[in-house]
């Protein structure tokens, strides 16, 4: 279904770089420059390639990747930025088996994960983004948040899996209500030393407020 939904590509976002949590929370560390010098970085769902451009713009990377359910999202990428040191990767939608294992030093994903409703499949794909980690690296990223879920909002909770979705991308949506589901679901999976902040949401009619999340693979 999101395959299909996506098929013809989706807009860079750019109005999204007007969100100061975006870079003071999930870009929040790379404010630390060095750190990052000559190591690679992942966008999970990386559209046409915004969050891939706006890393570079942030550290000395040796490479910056992106991958995305959208075939035509990944072949803009690969004309647009083919001077750019960029792999980019077309997602299966279940996960993310043709990157590389202790890969990345950092991925983050943003106005993604929300639009994945079966919790099976989005597990599915943290699972293997934590493969892809190396020991000790970063996974940054940001959902929709909010205490109520009303039955006409077509908003679901975070464990459910619908699978009849008639659309993704706001039209059917996965909100967290607890900061402590997202924590033991994470804990569960592999990662440590988890913290949440819950913030306004930025230019998403579908959720009151937002949540991000670091995670950590263990050393």
């Amino acid at each position: 279904m999101q395959r299909l939904f996506y098929d013809g590509g989706t807009t860079n976002h750019e109005n999204h770089n007007l969100n100061t949590d975006y870079w003071d929370i999930l870009l929040g560390d790379l404010k630390d420059k060095e750190k990052w010098k000559d190591k690679i970085a992942l966008d999970f769902a990386c559209g046409k390639g915004r969050n891939v451009t706006n890393m570079f713009g942030l550290c000395e990377w040796a490479r910056v990747d992106g991958v995305d359910i959208s075939a035509s999202n990944i072949q803009y990428n690969r004309t647009n930025y083919e001077n750019q040191n960029s792999k980019w990767y077309l997602n299966n939608g279940v996960d993310v088996s043709d990157l590389k294992t202790n890969e990345y030093d950092f991925i983050m994903s943003t106005i993604a994960l929300q639009h994945i409703c079966v919790y099976d499949i989005r597990k599915s794909l943290i699972i293997d983004l934590l493969r892809t980690l190396k020991p000790g690296s970063l996974f940054s990223f940001q959902m929709g948040y909010g205490k109520e879920i009303y039955e006409y909002e077509n908003r679901i909770p975070y464990f459910d899996n619908f699978y009849d979705a008639n659309g993704t991308n706001s039209l059917c949506d996965v909100r967290v209500q607890s900061e402590q589901d997202v924590i033991n679901d994470l804990t569960e999976i592999g990662f440590v030393n988890i913290t949440t902040e819950i913030r306004n949401k930025f230019d998403d009619d579908g959720h009151p407020q937002w949540i991000y999340v670091k995670a950590y693979k263990p050393k």
